[in-house]
């Protein structure tokens, strides 16, 4: 299908079911591992999980960052016919993916546990989160290139490759979780041991299309330098930041509860910490699959086309908003038992804690998705305001705020009041003119 001619409903379902499968088969790794880890350790392992969840933002946050930022704009200058600076984006943005990778990777090695600490574990809890965050140090860059291979990719026209690779990946992870937690008794390890080998698996597919014939992204000596590379922090930082949000938002969090709360709150939050991750990756599913769209129409100045794509993708996050926010009302309890071998405190406090704090997800996809659409429209500044509002400002002030009036339930209601405000904000960017 042609960007530029093609119908936008066609290309809008072509690309939306590829992004939504690869979003929801990625969010089955956190979803399998909590599920395994919860049942085989109890709360405890829950909690663990929770504290690992940081770690996976920060590796998301360099693919996303790089890979979305690189990619919308080599699909802007080939949607203006210029191929050769498109691909000298690619080159540029593939730079720093490795060096940054590099970067991180050495860092987290020698500094795990200070770093571990600070994301809410304890002497207690360190033991059980070190058995999982070695074979994340091993396999580190296995993550964040599959994310930014992926953006590329999808950005190729072939976000059915993307989709396979996801899902060939996410179904080695969930036979893995059942087979090295359960039958060979490996717990938290085996846990990790799944994912990293999942995730190598869904990088190496991926990784294909870039010996197909069809391949368009190839290596170009890159230009300007010091501007492209401010271009791709600039337009990659809005969306990148949602990942880099969950980092300190995670963070604060954990603090936070226990702070007001105690470690069964924490096991709560460890099951709507993933609970979360899959509604935020289903909205940025829908973000994604506009991106390729609305950047490659907007490049060619076809305005109309790209109002049709933000039309469609909005009416899409409300649906999903609702349905989601009415399951995690309804269901608390039933929801918890999923994810572990709950114990009577936890499923005592689980209902109240759900149903509050689940009311984000009625916000949360219009923010996600004004992110996605104002970075390919090339408003680079509307979307850093939205991302760093939604993923710091507001939400981490409100988050030590609340609390010191209503006490727990001030850290549960942080997230849900804060996206309610920007997504006032976020509306006020969408409602300007397209070509303004």
């Amino acid at each position: 299908m042609d960007y530029l001619t093609s119908s936008t409903k066609a290309l809008y379902r072509k690309y939306l079911v590829a992004s939504l499968g690869s979003a929801l088969v990625i969010t089955i790794y956190s979803f399998v591992d909590t599920i395994a880890v919860g049942q085989s350790e109890g709360p405890a392992g829950t909690a663990a999980m929770a504290v690992i969840s940081p770690v996976f933002g920060i590796l998301v946050f360099l693919g996303i960052l790089f890979g979305i930022g690189g990619s919308v704009l080599m699909n802007n200058a080939k949607g203006e016919g210029n191929e050769e600076k498109g691909n000298a984006y690619f080159t540029t943005a593939l730079l720093l993916m490795i060096g940054f990778t590099v970067l991180t990777w050495v860092l987290f090695a020698l500094c795990s546990k200070p770093i571990l600490f600070f994301f809410g574990a304890n002497e207690g809890s360190l033991p059980m989160v070190m058995r999982y965050a070695k074979w994340l140090i091993r396999f580190w860059p296995v993550f964040p290139f599959s994310v930014f291979l992926g953006a590329f990719v999808r950005n190729d026209n072939a976000p059915g490759l993307a989709m396979a690779g996801v899902i060939s990946g996410g179904c080695f992870n969930v036979f893995g979780d059942w087979f090295f937690v359960f039958p060979l008794g490996m717990g938290m390890e085996g846990a990790a041991i799944a994912t990293v080998l999942g995730t190598t698996l869904q990088c190496l597919i991926i990784c294909s299309h870039l010996f197909r014939k069809h391949c368009g992204l190839k290596l170009a000596k890159p230009f300007h330098m010091g501007k492209a590379i401010r271009k791709i922090f600039v337009i990659g930082i809005g969306a990148s930041l949602l990942d880099l949000g969950t980092v300190v938002l995670s963070t604060i969090t954990n603090n936070q509860i226990l702070r007001y709360g105690s470690e069964v709150e924490l096991a709560i939050y460890g099951v709507m910490t993933t609970i979360a991750a899959l509604v935020q990756a289903m909205y940025c599913g829908v973000g994604q699959a506009i991106q390729p769209l609305v950047s490659s129409n907007f490049g060619a100045r076809q305005y109309e086309r790209v109002k049709q794509f933000l039309k469609m993708s909005v009416g899409t996050v409300l649906i999903m908003g609702i349905l989601f926010t009415l399951i995690a009302e309804c269901l608390p309890v039933p929801i918890v038992k999923l994810f572990m071998a709950a114990t009577p405190e936890v499923l005592a406090a689980a209902p109240n804690s759900m149903r509050l704090y689940s009311l984000l997800y009625l916000f949360l996809g219009f923010t996600v998705l004004s992110t996605y659409y104002l970075q390919s429209v090339m408003r680079d500044r509307a979307s850093m305001t939205v991302g760093i509002l939604r993923s710091l400002v507001v939400s981490g002030l409100l988050l030590y705020l609340l609390p010191i009036f209503w006490g727990i339930n001030g850290v549960w209601l942080a997230l849900p009041i804060s996206e309610c405000i920007v997504t006032v904000v976020a509306a006020v960017f969408l409602s300007k003119k397209t070509d303004s």
